[in-house]
């Protein structure tokens, strides 16, 4: 698995939280319990900070992160 995730804060076209996820595990990942529970964890982070970011358009800023993992 990456060290880091990357994921892309912005919005759908209805002006909802939307995150954009870069470098997932391949689709036949094989992932111990540690890394699938890090895995999520930055998952929940990333969710949380899309629902926080302001939506509106005279705010609103499209925001790239990396998440250690």
């Amino acid at each position: 698995m990456d060290a880091q995730l990357e994921v892309i804060l912005t919005q759908t076209r209805n002006r909802t939280p939307l995150v954009t996820v870069n470098n997932l595990p391949d689709s036949h990942a094989d992932l111990t319990p540690k890394q699938l529970r890090a895995l999520a964890a930055v998952l929940c982070k990333a969710a949380d900070e899309g629902e926080a970011r302001p939506m509106d358009p005279k705010h609103f800023k499209q925001k790239r992160r990396l998440y250690d993992i």
